[in-house]
């Protein structure tokens, strides 16, 4: 059957009109490759966004480095917050150095997801530099009122809790290097204490801080309750995301 299709096939007597056919199909098929090409979208390159805040307990200031290039516009001291950067997805090379060289003091590789924002917090002092990186997962953003969350970043702290003075408890029970979830506040002028849970000793306050509708905010127990040398007392930073 295949060679009788063959024979059939090659018999076929080519007329001019076929060929005019031809030539009109094939025009029609370049326009549309052309117009197909001519309206598609431009790939949009994937990207992420992080905050850098600098909660190392010293006087010590650093620079910001992203894939060996120098990202900060100035060295953060303690509690210096860098806003939003708007990086690539994928494998991101994260370095710290001293203001005043590019040797590195830590180096650490972080994964990144496309259309995510996230925080990276620089901890530890000296030789035991670390890094704590948060994803800023906010699933619903109220028009009339604020949001915020509560990180320690207290080492020698025990579990912290926030609230309003001589109001509720906002967020509870959180340990050194726990973060809460954004939760909503009233758009309106508040005093927050940062307190020891159980003792209910005031480690901190915010006072009179407005809170924006719309805005969100992160609040941070930094320093050491008890400091000793140069450590920075502990005290509480906030940061408008």
């Amino acid at each position: 059957m295949l060679n009788t299709f063959h024979m059939n096939l090659s018999t076929i007597k080519i007329t001019g009109n076929f060929n005019k056919m031809m030539t009109g199909a094939l025009l029609t098929m370049s326009t549309l490759f052309l117009t197909a090409c001519s309206t598609k979208e431009t790939p949009v390159p994937e990207s992420s966004s992080m905050m850098f805040v600098n909660t190392s307990p010293t006087p010590a200031t650093y620079n910001v480095y992203v894939n060996n290039g120098l990202a900060s516009p100035g060295a953060l001291p303690f509690g210096g917050a860098m806003s939003y950067l708007k990086l690539n997805t994928g494998e991101q090379s994260i370095k710290f150095t001293t203001a005043s060289s590019s040797e590195s003091l830590i180096t650490k590789k972080i994964t990144l997801e496309n259309n995510k924002a996230y925080s990276l917090f620089l901890i530890g002092k000296e030789d035991k530099l670390d890094y704590l990186v948060i994803n800023d997962l906010i699933t619903k953003m109220p028009v009339d009122k604020a949001m915020i969350r509560f990180i320690n970043l207290t080492p020698d702290a025990t579990s912290l809790e926030l609230g309003i003075k001589e109001g509720a408890t906002l967020i509870g029970d959180k340990a050194y290097k726990e973060n809460s979830d954004f939760i909503d506040v009233e758009a309106k002028k508040l005093t927050l204490q940062i307190k020891e849970k159980g003792t209910g000793l005031v480690i901190s306050e915010l006072v009179d801080t407005e809170f924006k509708a719309g805005s969100i905010y992160t609040i941070l127990s930094i320093g050491m309750v008890t400091p000793t040398g140069q450590e920075q007392k502990a005290t509480a930073k906030l940061v408008n995301n």
